[in-house]
């Protein structure tokens, strides 16, 4: 099951304001995910993960402009089951989780 909506505006407000826990994350653009995350390892969080994303993207052209997350128990396995979910959808991995689909200049 995919994650369940668009989520909410990509901004420092509320990524403050996400969970301090492990988990998965999506983050969206024009209706769509353009890429698919997840904090497990060692102090991640899905907080800390968020913020890492919205300070490395904040100077691209390619803006995520919304965001979601599932708390979950076992992140690597959620995210592989999201990644395969979309990929037989899509037929391909979302945008950002694909470096050969980025634009290089």
């Amino acid at each position: 099951m995919p994650l369940q909506s668009q989520g909410l505006p990509f901004t420092r407000a509320l990524v403050d304001a996400a969970p301090d826990a492990v988990g998965v994350y999506a983050l969206w653009q024009n209706g769509g995910v353009i890429y698919l995350g997840k904090a497990s390892a060692g102090a991640a969080t899905i907080r800390a993960a968020l913020s890492a994303q919205l300070e490395a993207r904040r100077f691209g052209s390619l803006a995520a402009t919304r965001c979601s997350w599932e708390v979950v128990d076992d992140p690597d396995r959620r995210h592989s089951e999201l990644m395969r979910e979309f990929e037989l959808t899509h037929r391909a991995a979302p945008l950002w989780n694909d470096p050969s689909r980025l634009p290089t200049s």
